[in-house]
């Protein structure tokens, strides 16, 4: 709570005092207190309690000997320091004021301090005297708590952390009498919720309720319920945006009521335009008006599709779904849409943004970028059935973080690479990693990107030969535009190119395509440098590393700014797709082509994108079929905006 809401609760309690409950006048307000004086305390934060004789308690985020705040009392005998925090195992910086007992001691919580620096639990007597119940450690029992606490019948306390956790995203604690620490529940940051700013009221039963800052199915927050045993049920998720766009974040203190018949009331602060009152009863139902946004059968698709033997195609989205965190889709060769999977955007991933490989059981693997217990991304299986496994779950340290699409051989082990992460974590060199998931889910990190020479930033898009070598490349690193790279089945690294800017190219977003005598065939994003447009190439490499620019972008009708990659047919033409170009050179949305070039490097525009029906801005690239149709998606446009999938008939010379 802050200082300008902290004067009107003093203003209340000024009233109640001079006219009585029943006899409540308005208008008229007593300063009863003036904080500044900063050894007495300054800045406020927290709602002030009243005991039975009228004294006032509270506390200050600031003032008090060492700038760290106090504990303070305000009664008849006029004002007076409790306790002044020091900083060191005492705790420091409190935002939540106090919770007082029956026998007159007050508890309460310090954002800092304490002996790991992450918050305490404390009492203060009525002599002033501080003992500290609790030293937040910052794992997986929680780290600074912005909120108070509740104290029971038997003594035990309870509160939440805003951050720490097993999943980092704040807890829900029971301290009992003696010290002792038990979480009750561990956000996780997908539906459950993220970060509580507030703390929990609780009901007859035992029950807890609050809410929290973030999380839920729209990343705004939800209304959550935890009882004795720990069992938590999310009760309401807020909408993510209103329609016009602003956010139903819960902000500090805003917490909820609760009734005797187990409805909870709260508001947020950011509903359409001027904020909401909400109610959300008993079994969860909320009975105000909101505005709710999001595509169930997915949005943003940023990869291609594959398309198995029966003609069936399968991709992601990386977005929409109940959850908004994506899903995984088949449309058979009717047109009919089915949703295999939507993720949650907690432990099972969330932001699906490569495509998915399927094997000769009809599995489906793929990697989200966000979610799982690092929310740093995990690589999972879907069965035909629609049943999610996750292989494994990013931690974002060595073995990598935010991973880009896996390849499969035929023992059943992924290949992929990661955006972030590996052996530099310590050091600061986060520049990804290629790793191997074996059937049973262990990793194994091939090789870890320095950014320097070696390259850094390793795209999507790695390819295998019979030898068991691996080839890709980086958007960064080598003389700051990337690199091709090799990696052999010992992990040792070699360097096939390293890209100089125009006219050669420069930031390839995409992995590389071979042909049967060893040349790689690729895209770089920018450089080329026609008319100064520097609107990306079309490449190819071969083994004895001679780099030839097939075709280089104008950025104007014929397209621009490829971030995918190639497909090449027997007769070795490439086939892509450019994120703008097209309509003039549009650089809006709506943009984009799609291309082949043949071997002499003439290029021929199959489709130019309006940004309408038609879709826009294909991110992702083409998969080519026997009778030489192409496939793929636009992530904008179409009929409800949210990108479309696309055939494209074949055309012959």
């Amino acid at each position: 709570m802050r200082p300008k809401q902290l004067a009107g609760w003093l203003w209340l309690l000024g009233a109640i005092a001079a006219v009585g409950i029943a006899q409540a006048q308005t208008a008229v307000e007593h300063v009863i207190h003036t904080f500044g004086n900063m050894p007495m305390g300054a800045n406020p934060c927290g709602t002030p309690v009243l005991d039975g004789r009228g004294n006032l308690y509270g506390t200050t985020y600031g003032g008090g000997a060492d700038n760290l705040g106090v504990v303070f009392r305000l009664g008849a005998d006029g004002y007076r320091v409790l306790h002044r925090f020091q900083g060191g195992a005492d705790g420091s910086n409190p935002y939540a004021g106090v919770t007082l007992d029956s026998a007159g001691n007050l508890y309460g919580t310090t954002y800092n301090g304490g002996t790991s620096g992450q918050g305490v639990v404390y009492k203060v007597d009525t002599s002033g005297n501080e003992t500290v119940l609790y030293n937040f450690a910052g794992g997986a029992d929680g780290a600074n708590p912005y909120a108070g606490v509740i104290v029971d019948a038997a003594g035990n306390l309870y509160g939440t952390t805003y951050q720490g956790g097993t999943g980092g995203k704040g807890v829900v604690y029971k301290v009992s009498p003696s010290g002792q620490e038990t979480v009750l529940y561990a956000f996780t940051g997908g539906a459950d919720g993220a970060n509580p700013h507030g703390g929990v009221i609780s009901d007859p039963s035992g029950n807890l309720y609050g809410t929290t800052y973030y999380g839920g199915s729209f990343n705004s927050g939800v209304v959550y319920k935890v009882d004795a045993a720990g069992h938590y049920r999310t009760l309401y998720s807020f909408p993510g945006q209103s329609t016009y766009g602003l956010g139903y974040y819960q902000l500090a203190n805003s917490g909820v009521v609760v009734d005797v018949a187990g409805n909870l009331y709260g508001t947020t602060p950011y509903a359409g335009v001027g904020g909401m009152v909400y109610k959300v009863d008993a079994s969860g139902h909320e009975t105000t008006l909101y505005g709710f946004q999001g595509t169930q059968g997915g949005q943003r698709p940023l990869a291609g599709v594959i398309r198995d033997a029966a003609g069936n195609l399968y991709g992601t989205a990386a977005n929409g779904g109940p959850a908004n965190a994506g899903v995984v889709y088949r449309v058979d060769a009717a047109g009919h849409w089915t949703v295999l999977y939507a993720f949650t955007g907690g432990l099972d991933g969330a932001m699906p943004e490569t495509g998915v490989v399927r094997d000769s059981a009809g599995n489906l693997y793929g990697t989200t970028v966000r979610g799982g217990a690092a929310d740093a991304g995990v690589v999972y299986k879907i069965d035909p059935s629609g049943h999610e496994t996750v292989l494994y779950t990013f931690t974002g340290g060595a073995d990598g973080g935010f991973p880009n699409d896996v390849i499969l051989d035929s023992a059943g082990n992924l290949y992929g690479t990661t955006e972030f992460g590996g052996a530099g974590s310590q050091t600061g060199l986060q520049e990804g990693v290629v790793f191997k998931l074996d059937p049973s889910g262990h990793e194994t990190v091939l090789y870890s990107f320095t950014g320097l020479a070696d390259g850094g930033v390793p795209t999507p898009g790695s390819t295998r030969d019979t030898s068991g070598n691996l080839y890709g490349t980086t958007q960064a690193g080598g003389l700051g535009g990337g690199v091709v790279y090799k990696l052999d089945a010992a992990g040792r690294e070699t360097v096939l190119y390293t890209f100089s800017g125009a006219p050669n190219g420069f930031f390839p977003r995409a992995g590389v395509t071979p042909d049967s005598a060893g040349n790689l065939y690729g895209t770089t994003s920018g450089g080329g440098g026609v008319a100064g447009g520097e609107a990306g190439v079309v490449f190819k490499l071969s083994p004895a590393g001679d780099y030839t620019v097939l075709y280089t972008f104008s950025g104007g009708a014929d397209g621009g700014n490829p971030v995918a990659g190639v497909v090449r047919d027997q007769a070795g033409n490439l086939y892509g797709t450019t994120q703008y170009g097209g309509r003039a050179g549009c650089v809006a949305t709506g943009c984009g082509v799609v291309y082949r070039v043949d071997p002499a490097g003439q290029e021929t525009v199959l489709h130019t994108f309006t940004g309408g029906s038609d879709g826009g801005d294909p991110y992702a690239g083409v998969i080519l079929d026997a009778a030489g149709n192409l496939y793929g998606t636009a992530s904008a446009g179409g009929a409800n905006g949210g990108g479309v999938l696309c055939r494209i008939a074949a055309r012959r010379n």
